[in-house]
């Protein structure tokens, strides 16, 4: 299947010279655009074939893609499809900052179903926020889930007062 690719792409050569550090941001950029163009999903063959890039680079910043709540994986067989991950229905505005991680929520919404999504953010040596890492709840466990990272929160101060008299 023809894959919808951008207007512009790098050629090989030009992402060859870039550093390891901006050929891997060039990439994951590209393979985020490559998502959005395309809402029946991606595989890698798909991939490699069309934009020249070697199977185990793409499969590596896919995994980073998932991992960081970017794009999510679904199984047809032994096949991987990936897709971007779900329109924002609601961002809040302001984003929580502890020392020098961000977290920005997000509901989510994709062919799985409504998700809160708390995205982690951090400022890099050039100033530019990255996305971290990520975790997405479905809407209807979502109280539980707080009230069981709470109740977590509360056996860990316990135990770390009584260790620490």
């Amino acid at each position: 299947m023809k894959l919808e690719l951008p207007q512009y792409m790098i050629s090989p050569d030009e992402l060859r010279s870039l550093r390891p550090k901006d050929k891997d941001e060039c990439i994951q950029k590209l393979l985020l655009q490559i998502l959005e163009l395309n809402s029946q999903g991606v595989t890698i063959p798909e991939l490699a074939d069309q934009t020249k890039i070697y199977r185990n680079t793409l499969a590596s910043h896919m995994k980073t893609l998932v991992a960081t709540r970017e794009a999510y994986e679904t199984k047809r067989a032994k096949l991987s499809v990936f897709y971007k991950n779900g329109k924002v229905v609601h961002a809040r505005s302001t984003e929580c900052k502890f020392s020098d991680r961000f977290y920005k929520f997000f509901r989510l919404k994709n062919a799985q179903g409504k998700f809160i999504y708390v995205q982690e953010r951090q400022m890099d040596e050039f100033r530019a926020i990255k996305v971290r890492g990520g975790i997405m709840i479905k809407d209807k466990d979502f109280l539980d889930f707080v009230k069981q990272l709470r109740k977590f929160g509360m056996e860990v101060s316990e135990h770390e007062s009584k260790y620490n008299r």
